[in-house]
């Protein structure tokens, strides 16, 4: 996950805290791992105090849409990570089966395709725009790396994204400066701004609620995934 607020939300609804696997778990060990706006914290694996092996990494956290149907709410499994040059790297076709079971359970929109990396927020619809072009029906900044991390170490690997801003819409400009390459609030420059411009609070405050909403659906979803197989009927 990109951002604190990420990872503390995502940890809350699947009782998992960050670092940690749930318990009592009777599946796969399953650690939440915060690797920071553009995966800059990506750590080794397994991060400390958990042993090894690690056989599979999965991205998740929010994104933005570009298709016109990745409007918010939408939960987007990766078939493949691409990027600007026109690099493609695969993704694991098992994430997106279970996927799209949990998601039919819960009565979650869910598409699946490509997925676009880029290294900077695109906050307006021309950026956007742009990126579809590529095909992609969604954009993150953290795809990239974590893909490359796990193709590198031969772990498969998949994004389950969930939509924050659709394709048509424009994120606050300020957004950038106020998240911390690690994924922290800058709360300095939050107070800062808010000082100056007392009217961004109601479009920030609208976003985060809107990225609560969203971070719940993809909870959803990622615990029909990563639930442990029943046995028998």
């Amino acid at each position: 996950m990109a951002t604190a607020f990420e990872t503390r939300l995502l940890a809350r609804s699947l009782w998992c805290a960050p670092g940690r696997r749930p318990e009592p778990h009777l599946g796969p060990r399953i650690v939440l791992v915060r690797v920071g706006m553009g995966a800059p914290l990506l750590p080794a694996l397994p991060p400390p105090g958990v042993p090894p092996p690690v056989t599979a990494l999965l991205g998740v956290g929010l994104c933005g849409g570009l298709a016109p149907a990745a409007v918010p709410g939408t939960v987007v499994v990766s078939t493949a990570i691409q990027d600007a040059g026109g690099g493609k790297r695969p993704c694991h076709a098992g994430w997106g089966a279970m996927a799209h079971r949990a998601a039919v359970a819960e009565g979650v929109p869910l598409l699946s395709g490509p997925i676009f990396w880029s290294p900077r927020l695109l906050l307006g619809p021309e950026e956007k725009a742009a990126a579809a072009v590529t095909g992609a029906l969604a954009v993150d900044m953290e795809s990239g790396p974590l893909s490359a991390f796990a193709a590198v170490r031969g772990l498969p690997f998949a994004a389950l994204r969930v939509v924050l801003d659709g394709p048509g819409e424009a994120l606050p400009p300020a957004l950038a400066d106020l998240i911390g390459p690690g994924g922290e609030v800058r709360g300095r420059r939050v107070l800062g701004l808010l000082g100056a411009r007392p009217g961004l609070a109601v479009a920030l405050v609208a976003l985060a609620g809107r990225g609560r909403r969203a971070l719940g659906v993809l909870a959803k979803v990622l615990a029909g995934v990563l639930a442990p197989p029943r046995i028998g009927t």
